[in-house]
């Protein structure tokens, strides 16, 4: 029988907040613009998103396991990187894996369920889409990180849907607010799995993964991360100039000191390694400071 212990560090909790950060965004949004705050949905929606993404990142050891990335990937290991394997080590079955995603997601379905039922129908359409392209990332038939989509995959359901959806949990309604709050967010995240292919480039490219580093070549894809900084920043600043976000969101713009920094360490390390890890560290930095800081400007 599997430990609790084992089966919570099988969901790959280190990325957890991500998701978490995102929530919390869409309910300061909705706070700021409403006046508004209910704390039992908010629980409720936290919960299922935490769920949401804890499944899927279970189902993606799985379907890495299935399509044989995970067991030829010979990359150093690192708490970020290469999946959890432990499927690979034996800790876990793959019949068991598959049953821990699936209950997963079914528990955070039946909290989602719940939230549009006494919230907005509209939440079974954002619910619903997430489901698809998080289960459909690393899942056949449509294999979408094997069709070059991975990457705007993530952003756009770690990101801006869960902005949105937590947005809609609060105000019974979808505005441009949350969808402009949510582009720092969403670039982040999909810089973060970015930076996170290079490490597993071999790997992937053996397995019909059609990243943005596969597609590239490592030495090129190297500087990706600064355009996807770039974007990040300058989506903050139009937000701002176009009234959707508080001015004090601006101080965003200090992570610079955190991420630039990571992109040159990238730069540097791009065929992966140890070296390569205070880059990953650096986005998940700035991906949370970034989220927390914008939380922050909407409450003050």
């Amino acid at each position: 029988m599997k430990t609790p212990a084992r089966l919570f560090m099988a969901t790959r909790p280190q990325f957890l907040p991500a998701v978490a950060v995102a929530v919390g965004l869409g309910a300061s949004v909705a706070w700021r613009e409403s006046g508004s705050f209910n704390a039992f949905t908010f629980s409720v929606s936290m919960v299922a998103a935490l769920l949401y993404h804890a499944g899927m990142n279970v189902l993606n050891d799985y379907y890495d396991f299935k399509n044989g990335t995970d067991s030829i990937n010979k990359s150093a290991l690192s708490p970020f990187t290469g999946g959890s394997r432990f499927i690979q080590t034996g800790l876990m079955t793959p019949s068991g894996t598959f049953a821990l995603g699936a209950a997963l997601i079914a528990a955070g379905s039946i909290a989602g369920i719940y939230l549009a039922l006494t919230t907005s129908p509209l939440l079974f359409a954002i619910g619903f889409l997430g489901l698809l392209s998080g289960y459909f990332y690393s899942a056949p038939p449509v294999f979408l990180v094997g069709r070059g989509l991975g990457e705007i995959t993530v952003g756009v359901t770690f990101g801006l849907l869960t902005v949105l959806g937590a947005y809609l949990v609060q105000t019974g309604t979808i505005s441009l607010f949350p969808v402009f709050a949510s582009l720092p967010l969403s670039f982040l995240i999909a810089g973060l799995l970015y930076v996170n292919e290079f490490p597993d480039f071999e790997a992937d490219r053996s397995a019909g993964k059609r990243t943005l580093v596969v597609r590239l070549g490592p030495e090129r894809a190297r500087y990706g991360l600064i355009f996807i900084l770039i974007l990040t920043y300058s989506s903050l600043v139009a937000g701002v100039i176009l009234g959707f976000l508080p001015k004090a969101s601006l101080i965003v713009v200090l992570t610079a000191f955190i991420s630039i920094p990571g992109a040159l360490c990238l730069i540097r390390n791009y065929n992966g390694g140890p070296a390569l890890i205070p880059a990953i560290k650096a986005v998940i930095l700035t991906h949370l400071a970034t989220g927390l800081i914008q939380i922050i400007a909407d409450l003050i």
